[in-house]
């Protein structure tokens, strides 16, 4: 918890608690989330382009190793690849970091 580090951040405004937890979760090896939460979808994108940069686990098929709580027909939803579709406001879908540094002309050319 971010309690247990204060003593690191002395004089730091209380308003970066928010983006510092941030910071701290999406390199995690494992991120536990909340569905409706923007806090858990902007980890999710973050730990994706970090993933896809440094060739982790998950990152030719876009997935996570990131989890939901609740509710419990969405707890494996990072796990598996699921291209764009509605409702798009409740998550972040791979499309966000996968082969983002490639050209059109490369990804067209690929076989999915």
């Amino acid at each position: 918890f971010l309690d247990d580090f204060l003593h690191v951040l002395p004089g730091v405004n209380t308003n970066y608690y928010g983006m510092i937890d941030q910071l701290v979760c999406y390199k995690s090896r494992t991120f536990y989330g909340t569905w409706w939460s923007t806090l858990s979808g902007y980890v999710n994108r973050m730990k994706g382009y970090y993933t896809a940069k440094h060739e982790l686990e998950g990152y030719k098929d876009g997935t996570l190793r990131s989890f939901y709580f609740t509710p419990p027909e969405r707890v494996l939803q990072m796990r598996s690849y699921i291209p764009v579709r509605k409702p798009i406001y409740m998550r972040e879908f791979p499309i966000s970091w996968r082969d983002i540094d490639q050209g059109i002309e490369d990804i067209a050319s690929q076989k999915i």
